[in-house]
């Protein structure tokens, strides 16, 4: 199964995109978690917590808790935080069937979904030596191999956008976060083109916004990838 991880990096980031902000991989593996790598005690308890009060839930390769994203929260797949700023948020995946699952610091996250903030909090309550694993990227050789690529094809994008006529591209600041950065007013017919100019099928980075557009960038990108070739 091939997920595309994604960490929140910037305040007032919107995520939308093939890989990850600050964080993550994409990285193929088996349909089944490995046993070895399904966390702590108290990581497997909470995560029986959560499913025995039907929130789908999973933990992943770094032993954290995720919890699948309900609907509201993901808005035409573009994924924020509760206030928007990407507190709280630890981390997502997404995974082949386009769900997103969410690593959280605590219940607040899911403000907009009470069924799912309620059922955490009582896992909260009732497991109260939980606390999600940290992600380590220099424990993981595989993630800097392939933070090298996704910067390299995110400054080769930015640089085609450019010799496109798009100047509002700028080069992406990993600092902040592994991709490129929408800019606003960005329009959704100059996004396509900008895709269809510039996109290379092999790249693995994100898009990420300041503020809420209004088209979803990785619906457009899977359309282009997944259009029969003329």
């Amino acid at each position: 199964m091939r997920t595309r991880n994604m960490f929140a990096a910037l305040a007032g980031l919107t995520i939308a995109g093939t890989l990850a902000l600050s964080g993550c991989t994409s990285t193929a593996g088996p349909e089944e978690p490995d046993p070895a790598a399904q966390g702590s005690d108290e990581a497997s308890a909470f995560l029986a917590c959560l499913t025995a009060a039907d929130v789908e839930a999973k933990i992943n390769a770094s032993g954290q808790v995720l919890v699948k994203t309900p609907g509201e929260l993901g808005g035409d797949g573009v994924i924020s935080s509760d206030d928007g700023s990407g507190e709280g948020l630890l981390g997502m995946e997404r995974d082949d069937a386009g769900n997103t699952w969410v690593a959280v610091a605590s219940a607040d996250y899911f403000v907009d979904s009470p069924e799912v903030r309620d059922a955490y909090a009582a896992c909260e309550k009732e497991h109260p030596d939980f606390e999600q694993a940290q992600f380590d990227p220099s424990d993981d050789p595989a993630f800097q191999e392939d933070a090298a690529k996704q910067e390299e094809d995110a400054l080769a994008f930015a640089q085609c956008a450019r010799e496109q006529g798009y100047s509002q591209i700028a080069d992406p600041d990993f600092s902040a976060m592994n991709g490129i950065l929408i800019p606003s007013g960005f329009t959704e017919q100059e996004f396509r083109a900008l895709i269809e100019a510039c996109w290379d099928p092999n790249s693995s980075f994100a898009f990420g916004s300041h503020n809420d557009l209004t088209f979803e960038p990785w619906t457009i990108v899977d359309e282009f990838q997944n259009a029969p070739a003329s």
